[in-house]
């Protein structure tokens, strides 16, 4: 019999992400985190597609309950037919998100034809953040820079590329092994060479380790702005628009 029956033909079909990514670097296996973030997903009854391992037909259902202490979720189907048990990955995307994990689901038919599977809560998933807003490199040359004080310690880091909506961050591996995707950095100052940015918040959504040939073992830290204000994004507004058009945005006191 296959894994998967039936379609819910009203739920989107929501791929997996990509293989071509760097899936240990998007992992998350604190589980306090996962335990969160899949509560989060059951409390909206966020729409999920689920593949079976062993490839058969992907099928459409809602994420709709996490029990505890027993940590196990609770998946509905649409459709008559009765799934066989077994694994499979489910894949979702709440807001700006896309998640997904491999748990192994046990289905029992439900009076009005519905169908549900539980399986226990996975001790990690992988938790890709998509863009909302185009992303410019920084250019070498002018030092730029986020400074802020995290975990009682300051921290100085260099600024990779630059959006409306966030900034990548990069430093030695020895130095913020400690900084973690889903901690909030508060009091960060943005030194865009003359330009300043103060008091930024900033929450860490993902974190990614790289060697580089001169500088050794890295992080690079996808941060994603909190509440910024009107003044500070327009300022950035105009950064970008000279990061853009190749123009000297660092040096220009005049923005």
């Amino acid at each position: 019999m296959s894994l998967f029956a039936s379609n819910d033909a009203t739920l989107p079909i929501i791929e997996p992400i990509g293989s071509s990514l760097d899936q240990m670097a998007l992992q998350i296996d604190d589980p306090r985190r996962v335990l969160a973030i899949v509560r989060d997903l059951a409390m909206q009854a966020e729409p999920a597609t689920l593949y079976p391992v062993d490839g058969q037909p992907h099928l459409s259902g809602r994420l709709v309950q996490v029990t505890e202490p027993g940590r196990r979720i609770v998946v509905h189907l649409e459709g008559p037919a009765l799934p066989a048990a077994g694994p499979a990955l489910l894949v979702a995307a709440p807001g700006n998100l896309r998640l997904q994990f491999t748990t192994v689901f046990d289905w029992q038919q439900r009076a009005g034809g519905r169908v549900e599977g539980t399986a226990e809560l996975p001790a990690s998933l992988v938790q890709l953040q998509r863009r909302r807003f185009a992303r410019q490199e920084t250019p070498l040359g002018p030092t730029l820079r986020a400074v802020f004080q995290a975990k009682g310690k300051r921290r100085v880091l260099s600024v990779d590329d630059l959006s409306l909506g966030g900034v990548g961050l990069r430093g030695p591996l020895r130095d913020h092994r400690d900084l973690v995707a889903g901690l909030r950095l508060e009091r960060v100052r943005l030194e865009l060479g003359t330009v300043l940015l103060m008091d930024l918040r900033l929450d860490i959504c993902s974190r990614r380790p790289y060697k580089s040939f001169l500088a050794g073992e890295q992080l690079h830290f996808g941060c994603e702005f909190v509440d910024l204000g009107d003044s500070a994004q327009a300022t950035l507004q105009k950064i970008l628009e000279r990061l853009g058009s190749g123009g000297g945005a660092f040096q220009d006191t005049a923005l």
